[in-house]
């Protein structure tokens, strides 16, 4: 019984874990947000789409437009990598 609710535990633990520079100021009214997240069925889309969803709020927070300028993702690979993106944009 303690194996199989320490075991739940630990898988929520894993699947819930995301790290996020917040945004960065890249110069010329450019703007860097680079995230990644643990999990065993996220993928680099999830991860861009969240990093998206962070850059609109700053943007809106602006009263400002959201542009995407460039993106970059990986997915996860088990026991290597957290899956990964970073996006560039701008608020105009």
């Amino acid at each position: 019984m303690k194996l199989s609710v320490t075991l739940f535990l630990l898988i929520v633990f894993v699947s819930g874990c995301a790290n996020t520079s917040g945004v960065l100021p890249l110069g010329d009214d450019s703007y860097l947000i680079s995230r990644s997240e643990k999990g065993f069925d996220t993928t680099g889309s999830a991860v861009k789409a969240d990093a998206i969803k962070e850059a609109n709020e700053y943007c809106s927070a602006l009263s400002k437009k959201f542009e995407l300028l460039k993106t970059n993702q990986k997915d996860m690979v088990p026991f290597k990598s957290d899956a990964q993106a970073e996006i560039e944009f701008r608020c105009i």
